[in-house]
């Protein structure tokens, strides 16, 4: 308050008027202020291309929150990090973490040194790719829907699951060679350990549980398709594993299985299956993450799910729903592709 009434005393203000450096901060302000209200139009509500050389986004987890999960499960599954440039760039173990098949333990003796042993590693690079698809509603179809069912809201929600169930497909059978705007998906990036079969049995899976555990990693989730799901239950039932019916004690039975996990008979971990639509002939055994909590897969996000609105001409709402992505797969050395299955 006494620092007030110096300022407001007539003396004092004018003493600091009669600086010229004192004037031109004020005159610096005041432009300042000026030019940021400049940028704020207030006098019309319309809508004006050319004044906006910008697309608008709007944050879609509202929209993402209201589709099941059982749409994309991989895509849901896979945990994310922000990515930043035109393309991403990560080193993949190509090599086991294994002192027995290189010869050189971890034993030495008292002043003398360690052994060294190397490990191999390849770089891989990889572009961020644009998923979207495109939104047009007449501004006479909003106005007529607006007191019931929003359309755009109806069509937003569409959309938005095309997307990412296009994602879905592309996490699995993704091929940027094939398709340069497509990235590589777990069928083409998975290379070192791969197999034919028929069809999935527990013991082919314990197969290639156990190539992965070789490799030092340990298997944590089978994507497979609905097919090979059923193939496996239906073998589980034959060996007399699993109980087919249940009877309550009201003498109600329930029918059929579904078998949603199978314990690795080399770690004791469980195994969860992720049945995927988009799996087709192939299936996939692999780590998702360290024993550590270290991404093994993960999707990298240069632009996160989301609803961008466009200038346009005419008498129409616009917008794209849109990402851009591109899968990393890590440690390649931990997972395992099994092809050639009955779809």
């Amino acid at each position: 308050m006494e620092d007030l009434k110096k300022i407001t005393n007539p003396e004092m203000l004018k003493a600091f008027l009669s600086e010229d450096r004192n004037l031109e901060m004020i005159a610096e302000a005041m432009k300042t202020e000026s030019m940021r209200k400049a940028t704020i139009t207030t006098g019309t509500y319309e809508f004006s291309p050319s004044d906006r050389s910008i697309f608008v986004a709007e944050n879609l987890d509202p929209i993402i929150k209201l589709i099941v999960p059982m749409a994309t499960p991989i895509r849901s599954l896979l945990p994310r990090v922000s990515g930043s440039g035109q393309a991403t760039a990560w080193k993949r173990m190509t090599s086991k973490l294994d002192p027995t098949t290189t010869g050189q333990g971890v034993e030495f003796a008292d002043g003398g040194t360690p052994n060294e042993t190397t490990q191999t590693f390849d770089t891989k690079t990889a572009a961020f790719k644009l998923l979207g698809r495109k939104l047009s509603v007449g501004l006479m179809h909003i106005a007529a829907s607006k007191d019931s069912v929003p359309v755009e809201d109806s069509l937003l929600r569409i959309k938005t699951l095309e997307v990412m169930q296009g994602e879905e497909d592309m996490i699995i059978n993704g091929d940027a060679t094939a398709t340069p705007l497509q990235f590589d998906g777990l069928a083409k990036q998975i290379t070192t350990i791969s197999g034919t079969n028929t069809d999935l049995t527990a013991a082919i899976v314990a197969g290639y549980d156990k190539q992965i555990w070789d490799n030092g990693g340990v298997a944590t989730h089978l994507i497979l398709s609905a097919n090979q799901g059923m193939e496996l239950s239906d073998e589980l039932q034959a060996t007399g594993s699993i109980q087919r019916i249940v009877i309550d004690n009201q003498g109600t039975a329930t029918a059929n299985l579904k078998v949603t996990s199978l314990i690795s008979p080399i770690t004791g971990q469980v195994i969860k299956l992720v049945t995927s639509r988009y799996a087709k002939d192939k299936a996939f055994l692999g780590a998702m993450k360290s024993q550590a909590g270290e991404n093994y897969l993960e999707m990298e996000d240069l632009i996160p799910l989301v609803k961008m609105e466009v200038p346009v001409t005419t008498f129409a709402k616009d917008s794209f729903v849109v990402e851009s992505t591109v899968m990393k797969l890590i440690a390649e050395m931990y997972w395992a592709k099994i092809q050639g299955l009955n779809q």
